[in-house]
């Protein structure tokens, strides 16, 4: 109940505004952030464990997202280029390529990264905050998906800056992430789950890339502020995602 009470009243649109202006949205979420708390059954398969069931609709989402990826990829890297997944995971989606591939992945769950330095032991597996971390060596590639949500709107500048910095001249950026679906997110009702317009991210993106595409994930659809026609009625599903793709 004390739970429900606290973060009913530190997370809404008016205490938000204040720790956004504050730049205090970062502490707060970091500090209450539940992700990187989680502990995970590492029996679960890729999957399972990144919350996804096993059931047809879902599988047909995920087919596609994977599919995807792994088009983008073969079309601007060769083999042996190195890639970055930005919250890994326990490498759901390095399984696909991390042979032919130089791949590091970071996230900021444990039990995430011990389950994939167990299933795929040639990638290298970071236990961190990429926003925080100084790697030492650039990558010709850098994704992202399902991790935007969870970046504060402070630290979302910083966030693309980073990727930036870290791609070769010339590199290239995956971002798939869950996009505005009411009007009520345009004014960040949720830290902890933060649904971006597409407008506010190609506004930090264009600062460090020349954006490729930039349209929903499933059916390619445009818009600037809130989906006006979302799957499921608006409910927080991965179907409701968009995808932007850029080039450093």
């Amino acid at each position: 109940m004390m739970n429900k009470l606290f973060f009913f009243l530190t997370n809404n649109r008016f205490s938000n505004a204040i720790l956004i202006f504050l730049k205090l949205d970062g502490w707060m979420t970091n500090k209450f952030g539940i992700y990187k708390r989680i502990r995970i059954n590492k029996n679960l398969s890729l999957q399972e464990m990144a919350g996804f069931s096993n059931t047809p609709q879902i599988n047909e989402v995920l087919y596609k997202t994977h599919k995807d990826l792994n088009d983008f990829i073969k079309q601007h890297t060769k083999k042996g280029d190195a890639i970055l997944d930005i919250g890994c995971g326990a490498g759901a989606y390095l399984k696909d390529f991390y042979l032919d591939y130089n791949c590091t992945g970071i996230d900021v769950n444990i039990d995430m990264i011990d389950r994939g330095k167990l299933d795929f032991p040639t990638v290298h597996f970071i236990y961190g905050n990429f926003l925080e971390y100084p790697f030492k060596n650039k990558f010709k590639l850098i994704y992202c998906i399902s991790v935007i949500e969870f970046i504060p709107p402070s630290k979302l500048d910083s966030f693309f800056k980073k990727i930036a910095d870290n791609l070769e001249d010339g590199g290239y950026l995956y971002l798939n992430y869950p996009p505005a679906l009411k009007k009520e997110d345009l004014y960040y009702p949720d830290l902890y789950y933060i649904e971006y317009t597409p407008k506010s991210i190609e506004k930090s993106i264009s600062k460090y890339f020349e954006i490729i595409t930039h349209e929903h994930a499933f059916d390619g659809r445009k818009f600037t502020d809130y989906d006006p026609k979302p799957y499921g009625n608006g409910e927080r599903i991965f179907k409701n995602a968009y995808v932007i793709t850029a080039k450093k």
